[in-house]
């Protein structure tokens, strides 16, 4: 191991660990040190990112000279948005480590199987349901795991077939928007753990409530509109699903239980958020899984071996997601706090807006401006923290929250600039605006269309 990656890797481990010290005792040096780790994991990874990293850390460096230079930007609002952006380098580090140990699990290697062999009427709900499910403890991590999972099924199920293509199209298709969609639901989902942060008055569990409901009704938009675009291709031989992996599911879903258990638990105890409980608890579950995974006499020589391997190779290959993240909520939350948040909404009349064409509207645009290669995460922060600082909130903060993070599910499928679009783009082959505008365009404007129905329907309740 040279000694840039090694020094990468003890920064990320730095930054994991700082951020959580700094969140328990709330000591500003622990911050501050919190801080130079994430400088650090930057400048150590910065000859590895990509052009859209290096995009946002020049928008980053913009709008601290912005804040420098406006006389009303508000006090406290760099030292805030350093915060947001060490928090989200952190957690999706930290989420990081759930995947590396469902990575090597083998009830979840057949699950995804299992996910992957099903009969074409089956198959789109198997996997997008299957998909946002696995993403609560693989989150991004999932693409890497299904994708080649879902290439190498058609490949030898049907080796040469023309109709292969149109497979991997309705595949990848399903497990993209399964993700997306998840997003305003799941308990680890990033969007509405960043949301609770920014914004007051949010109720967690009927946000969860309303997420599951209009997650299903959008997965059913999506598999009808899967069966009519593809009505009339047909396999030559129908294909026969295997049994349902009945030990593995009670095995995943146990890992998920007690995540989400530890996670209440370690709340509850310290007196602080479930994001809070869920930042504490990846490292214990990293560890207790692969104990698991290899019980008796080897499980502690497994279990350090595969920890050296995750900080040799695992986390400094981490470091381009956790650098887009925080350069997006830095920015987002800096553009928020240069925007006179009253002032615009006076300007816009939002107040004059009936609740549920707001509701309806900002997820269309939050999916818009993702296109000038703003991540859908900068924008949801942006308009979080937009919301937040409005003395009166236009409509019920919760269902604010949940259109938030329905703008950023449907920016997953229409913008070619989101992360899970370009990490399966890297993982597949693929061009995200194949992945995209392609083959999710139709899909993304009628899920946009649905959304205006959805809150029409919920601000009545």
């Amino acid at each position: 191991m040279n000694q840039s990656r090694s020094l990468l890797s003890a920064a990320i481990v730095a930054i994991m660990a700082f951020e959580i010290c700094a969140r328990v005792t709330g000591l500003d040096p622990l911050r501050w040190t919190a801080w130079a780790a994430m400088g650090g994991v930057i400048v150590l990874s910065f000859r590895h990112l990509s052009g859209r990293e290096y995009y946002l850390l020049g928008a980053s460096v913009l709008a601290t000279a912005v804040a420098f230079w406006i006389p009303f930007s508000k006090p406290g609002l760099i030292d805030g948005a350093l915060d947001q952006a060490s928090f989200l380098m952190a957690f999706i580090l930290l989420l990081g480590l759930l995947h590396e140990a469902a990575a090597t699990s083998p009830s979840v290697s057949e699950l995804g199987g299992y996910l992957t062999r099903q009969p074409p009427r089956r198959r789109y709900y198997a996997l997008n349901g299957g998909t946002a499910i696995m993403s609560i403890l693989f989150n991004v991590g999932v693409v890497s795991f299904l994708v080649p999972l879902i290439q190498r099924g058609i490949h030898h199920a049907s080796p040469g077939d023309p109709l292969n293509p149109i497979r991997e199209r309705r595949q990848l298709s399903a497990l993209l928007r399964g993700f997306a969609w998840s997003v305003i639901w799941s308990p680890t989902a990033i969007a509405p753990l960043v949301l609770m942060e920014l914004m007051h008055g949010v109720d967690r569990g009927r946000w969860i409530l309303l997420g599951l409901g209009t997650f299903f009704c959008v997965m059913a938009l999506g598999g009808i509109e899967d069966q009519l675009r593809f009505r009339r291709r047909h396999a030559a031989r129908p294909m026969v699903p295997p049994p349902f992996p009945r030990h593995a599911a009670v095995m995943f879903l146990a890992a998920c239980c007690w995540l989400l258990g530890m996670s209440g638990t370690i709340a509850w105890l310290t007196g602080d958020t479930i994001v809070f409980g869920l930042v504490v608890s990846c490292p214990v579950m990293l560890v207790g899984w692969l104990w698991a995974q290899n019980r008796g006499d080897e499980g502690w020589p497994f279990v350090r071996s595969r920890l050296g391997g995750i900080y040799r190779d695992s986390l400094p290959k981490a470091a381009p997601v956790a650098v887009t993240l925080a350069c997006s909520g830095y920015i987002g939350r800096m553009l928020a706090g240069l925007i006179p948040a009253q002032e615009l909404g006076q300007a816009l009349g939002i107040d004059a807006v009936p609740d549920y064409v707001l509701l309806g509207l900002l997820p269309s645009v939050i999916a818009l401006l993702s296109l000038s290669a703003l991540s859908p995460i900068m924008m949801a922060i942006f308009f979080g923290s937009l919301f937040g600082a409005l003395p009166v909130m236009p409509a019920d903060p919760t269902l604010i929250a949940l259109s938030i993070s329905c703008g950023w599910a449907l920016a997953m499928t229409f913008s070619p600039f989101s992360t899970i679009v370009l990490l399966t783009g890297r993982v597949s082959g693929l061009a995200p605006v194949t992945l995209t505008w392609r083959w999710n365009l139709t899909f993304s404007l009628l899920a946009a269309v649905f959304l205006i129905g959805v809150f029409r329907v919920l601000t009545l309740l």
